[in-house]
């Protein structure tokens, strides 16, 4: 699960990862610190190597259209998609994903990641950190290729399950070309009164072991 910091810090941890790759890799000219990775609280099963789905090196994402609301694994996948995807050109600031995706998260979940405050002048290093960002013309599209009960146990049933995704993510500084990098985050779903389902929870590592393509 996320846990601890500012609801700003939560909300820039993936346009910060992708800053500091970025970064290394020379787009901006300069070296960033290292990102540690959020503690893992879910994983896969025992003896686990493989992620869920098709290959990440070669799937391609499922078509877009209406989503079930009734179905876990479509909320899934498009609220991790609504939610991580930023361009820094011309959101509003590091929450502006999280409203985005507002309607699919918890109330808990969502006051969590700092839902309502999507201004760029949060203030203090977050805000910073975004108008570097947006110096830079940074920008993030996730793709999510595949979705799969953690540990291969679908407890929908009990209207709470964890589903845990192949997530494409191809990240773009100014004019350079993207860069593509790969992960298998899981969500926590819970079943709501009207049948829908809603995000409660996200583990943003990747707990899939040597995931083929990375």
């Amino acid at each position: 699960m996320i846990q601890g910091g500012s609801a700003p810090l939560r909300a820039l941890l993936i346009p910060l990862a992708v800053l500091a790759v970025l970064a290394g890799c020379g787009t901006l000219g300069r070296a960033a610190d290292p990102t540690p990775s959020p503690p893992v609280t879910t994983g896969p099963p025992p003896g686990a190597s493989q992620a869920p789905g098709p290959p990440l090196a070669t799937a391609t994402a499922p078509a877009t259209g209406e989503v079930d609301r009734t179905n876990p694994a479509a909320v899934a996948a498009d609220c991790f998609t609504r939610w991580q995807s930023f361009d820094a050109r011309t959101d509003s600031g590091p929450s502006a994903g999280v409203g985005r995706a507002r309607d699919c998260l918890t109330e808990d979940f969502a006051a969590s990641l700092g839902a309502g405050s999507t201004s760029a002048a949060d203030g203090g290093a977050d805000g910073q950190a975004w108008e570097d960002l947006r110096a830079h013309g940074a920008r993030s599209q996730v793709s999510v290729l595949a979705t799969t009960p953690l540990g291969g146990v679908d407890t929908t049933a009990t209207g709470r399950v964890v589903l845990q995704l192949n997530v494409r993510r191809e990240s773009t500084t100014g004019n350079e070309a993207p860069v593509a990098t790969l992960s298998t985050p899981a969500l926590t779903l819970l079943r709501q009164a009207d049948g829908t389902w809603r995000v409660a929870g996200a583990d943003l590592a990747s707990v899939a072991g040597d995931a083929p393509g990375r």
